[in-house]
């Protein structure tokens, strides 16, 4: 890999870290000028790295204004979920046939960590919780799902940094323990209608009627080290 590339990929990594690790919130704008400042690189290396981010759907590129960080709409929050719900009960009822003992302690071990969190570290159960599901789709040894699940991973990200949650009656941790269990035990079917159905609760748990709003500062949130 090249070094332009190198730096391309590492300028698009924090970026999008940061974004879904919530400290950018949906609708902040990303000028190229002010980035290019912050990373030390022309804006033409920006440009470039926006436009790799809006593939994702994690940024807006919007004719005369600018990108800005995604506002997924209840909507497109609804969609999401629907379509992981889609991929997600084949993946882990192919999965379920197919798990190797070394996999299964992966997925033991995530839980282990989402177990050992407290109430307030939301964004870091929202990061085990992306791990978890491409650790699981993964071991369906299926590229073309595993593809197509990662952006709808990320989005769901975004859209747990829009809306706030209802309750904390929704367990990342419960979920997972239960599907390792009927895993473990090789029911396919049993394990793919708890993925189904925990997905539901996930977003049954969202308060889609109130959107975070935030205004920060670029050079903070990105100059920051945590």
């Amino acid at each position: 890999m090249s070094a332009n590339a190198k730096l391309e990929d590492g300028i698009s990594d924090h970026l999008q870290s940061r974004i879904l690790a919530g400290h950018l919130p949906p609708g902040t704008k990303l000028g190229e000028e002010t980035l290019a400042e912050i990373y030390g690189v022309p804006r033409s290396k920006i440009r470039q790295t926006l436009q790799r981010l809006s593939y994702s759907r994690l940024v807006d590129l919007l004719p005369n204004r600018g990108a800005f960080i995604a506002r997924p709409t209840p909507k497109d929050a609804a969609d999401i979920l629907a379509a992981r719900r889609a991929i997600e009960r084949v993946t882990t009822e192919i999965a379920t046939r197919t798990m190797l003992t070394h996999k299964l302690k992966e997925l033991e071990g995530i839980v282990w960590q989402e177990q050992q969190l407290g109430n307030h570290q939301i964004r870091t159960k929202i990061e085990l919780a992306g791990e978890f599901h491409r650790t699981l789709s993964m071991s369906a040894h299926n590229a073309a799902l595993t593809e197509a699940l990662e952006p709808l991973i990320l989005r769901t990200a975004l859209v747990q940094a829009t809306y706030p949650s209802r309750s904390t009656a929704f367990s990342f941790a419960n979920f997972h323990s239960g599907l390792v269990e009927e895993i473990e035990r090789g029911r396919s079917r049993r394990s793919g209608h708890l993925m189904e159905r925990g997905l539901f609760e996930l977003e049954a748990s969202l308060d889609l009627s109130v959107q975070e709003r935030r205004e920060v500062r670029l050079d903070i949130i990105l100059n920051r080290i945590d």
